[in-house]
């Protein structure tokens, strides 16, 4: 008898979506699914009326998300993930399940940032969002990670171990003392199997949210580019991609460490440090930790750093972005989720340039 696992497999991913079981990767899957059929589907077979019967399904889909926005597209494509990823299953029950069944055709596996065709005729190509990845180093030996939280219960035994996020990615860990961390795109963290009595301490480069576990006896300490934050138990962020390292506390409280100079944080507060010095003031604390939510935040003059945050997170290379006007007063939030060229339509609309997708550069004019 023929085995018909992937088949099995695929219609569990379906069901698990339709009973509201679905993880946020399982969701990419899905729409990385629904975006590559089309093309997947031409190649592999000559029935033209299936295929047109697809590209009509999956026009009516987009032309529904068009009548269900408003005329804003920065808040509109926030508002679009949980009705694209609805419309993508209910095509890809609708036309496709009967189709892989009887060729056997398994998924394709989930490439962070994948490129594919773009739907609209506007851009050369599009470019997918990235996804859950990292590579975890122990012993020696490199191995790759993704789909699931790592915790200490879930990886082999070493006394160190080094994690790194590349563009696309993100990923959350649990530490040994049931610390979360959620870390961003192009980051790394090296951390130890087990904390000693005196002290929890890691390295980080990049850009990471903690959730701290208390212990009042072992202060948590973060060594971040020649700089350390030091807390018991908190909640914050830690942005060091640029030249100078960001800490914005969401509640608690976080001492900063910088030579000789030491400053505490209270929530709602952020320390900016660079080289020696530290400055501490007042911050909107949703736009630090957007990333963490699975968003990209405007609040009108951090134009250049989405710019950063979209390079990362799509793994594209950003072409002549001095054109633009950084500074703006328009305000919002797009979902991390939705593909690169609607990111860019939304841009195009408040900064009025016109921008193109060619491979994994993104040229603006």
């Amino acid at each position: 008898m023929k085995e018909n696992k992937p088949i099995d497999s695929q219609k569990q991913l379906l069901q698990k979506y339709l009973d509201g079981q679905c993880t946020p990767e399982e969701h990419r899957l899905l729409l990385n699914w629904f975006y590559s059929i089309e093309d997947d589907q031409s190649q592999e077979t000559s029935d033209t009326e299936r295929i047109q019967s697809l590209g009509r399904s999956k026009s009516i889909v987009m032309d529904q998300l068009d009548v269900t926005s408003d005329s804003n597209p920065v808040r509109k494509m926030f508002d679009w993930k949980r009705f694209s990823v609805a419309a993508a299953v209910i095509v890809i029950v609708s036309i496709t399940t009967l189709y892989f069944v009887k060729n056997n055709i398994q998924i394709k596996e989930v490439h962070l940032a994948a490129q594919i065709p773009d739907s609209t005729g506007t851009y050369k190509n599009d470019i997918l969002p990235g996804s859950s990845y990292a590579y975890l180093s122990y012993k020696g030996k490199k191995s790759e990670i993704k789909d699931h939280q790592l915790s200490k219960s879930n990886v082999p035994h070493s006394s160190n171990y080094f994690i790194e996020v590349p563009n696309a990615g993100t990923y959350k860990l649990e530490l040994e003392d049931g610390t979360l961390v959620w870390l961003n795109s192009s980051s790394t963290l090296d951390y130890p199997d087990a904390f000693g009595v005196k002290e929890r301490r890691v390295k980080l480069t990049g850009e990471a949210y903690f959730e701290v576990k208390k212990d009042k006896n072992r202060p948590f300490r973060i060594e971040v580019e020649g700089s350390t934050v030091e807390v018991l138990g908190t909640s914050f962020n830690i942005n060091a991609y640029a030249d100078q390292v960001n800490t914005t506390l969401v509640e608690g409280k976080v001492k900063i460490l910088k030579g000789n100079h030491e400053h505490e944080l209270l929530p709602g507060e952020e320390a900016l440090i660079k080289g020696d010095e530290i400055k501490i003031q007042q911050t909107d604390v949703s736009k630090h930790i957007a990333w963490q939510r699975g968003e990209f935040y405007f609040d009108g003059n951090n134009l250049q750093d989405i710019l950063s945050q979209i390079a990362r997170w799509y793994d594209v290379e950003i072409i002549n972005a001095e054109a633009l006007t950084l500074n703006s007063s328009y305000k919002g939030s797009l979902s991390r989720e939705l593909k690169l060229s609607e990111i860019l339509n939304s841009l195009a609309y408040v900064t009025k340039k016109k921008f193109e997708i060619d491979g994994r550069k993104v040229i603006i004019k």
